[in-house]
C-alpha cells in the first residue's frame, strides 16, 4: 500500500530527526549525554541520500548537518593519519575501514578530501574486500578511473567462478573479521556487484 508506505517512511524521517545530535551527528542515543559517532552517522547520511535520490521528503538542514559533521570528522583523521608519520599524538598510522566508508559517503555527497583520497589509496590493502569496493564506488563517483580500476582488481583476487553451475563470488579472506561491520560477506558481495 502506496500511502501506508509513505507513512513509514513519514514516520522513520521524523524519528532520524529528533534523533540527530546538536553538533550534527548521530549516536547511539539522543538526549543528555549525547555522543555522535562516525559510523553511525555515515550510515545515517548515507540512508538518507538514498531517500533524498527517491524523493523523499528529508527535515531542513538535517541532511546538510550530517554532511558538515562527517566532513570535520574526516578532517581530523586526515590530521591524525598525517601525524603518524611522526607519531605525534592523537596518531593513527593507516586509513582504516571507517575512513573509506565515510569518504563514500561524502563523495556522494559531492565532497572530496583529496588528502583522505591518497591516503586511502595508498593504504588500501589494509582495508576490507567490503571498504575496498566502497571505496571503488566512491572513485567511480569522482571520475578516478585508473585508481578506480586497480580496486576492482584488488577485489577481483577474492573471485571465485564455478563454471560449472555458472556461478561467481568473492571468496573473503581467512582473517575477514566477520563481527564488525565491514566484514559482511553478503554486503562485500552486494557493494562488488555495484562497483561492477
Amino acid at each position: 500500500d502506496e500511502s501506508t508506505l509513505k507513512d513509514m517512511v513519514k514516520q522513520g524521517v521524523e524519528k532520524l530527526a529528533n534523533m540527530q545530535c546538536a553538533d550534527g551527528g548521530w549516536g547511539w542515543f539522543s538526549g543528555w549525554g549525547e555522543q555522535s559517532y562516525p559510523h553511525t552517522t555515515a550510515y545515517v547520511v548515507h540512508g538518507m541520500q538514498v531517500a533524498r535520490a527517491n524523493a523523499v521528503q528529508l527535515e531542513p538542514n538535517m541532511l546538510d548537518r550530517g554532511i558538515l559533521w562527517l566532513k570535520n570528522h574526516q578532517a581530523r583523521e586526515v590530521q591524525m593519519i598525517k601525524n603518524g608519520a611522526t607519531e605525534t599524538k592523537p596518531y593513527k598510522k593507516v586509513a582504516d575501514n571507517l575512513d573509506g566508508f565515510v569518504y563514500m559517503v561524502l563523495a556522494d555527497a559531492g565532497q572530496e578530501n583529496v588528502e583522505m583520497r591518497e591516503f586511502l589509496y595508498r593504504d588500501r590493502n589494509h582495508l576490507a574486500v567490503y571498504t575496498k569496493a566502497m571505496f571503488g564506488l566512491a572513485l567511480h563517483k569522482l571520475n578516478h578511473k585508473e585508481q578506480r580500476d586497480m580496486l576492482i582488481q584488488n577485489v577481483e583476487q577474492f573471485l571465485k567462478q564455478d563454471d560449472e553451475n555458472q556461478t561467481a563470488w568473492l571468496e573473503l579472506p581467512q582473517d575477514n573479521y566477520w563481527w564488525y561491520w565491514y566484514g559482511s560477506e553478503y554486503e562485500a558481495q552486494a557493494y562488488y556487484l555495484k562497483l561492477l
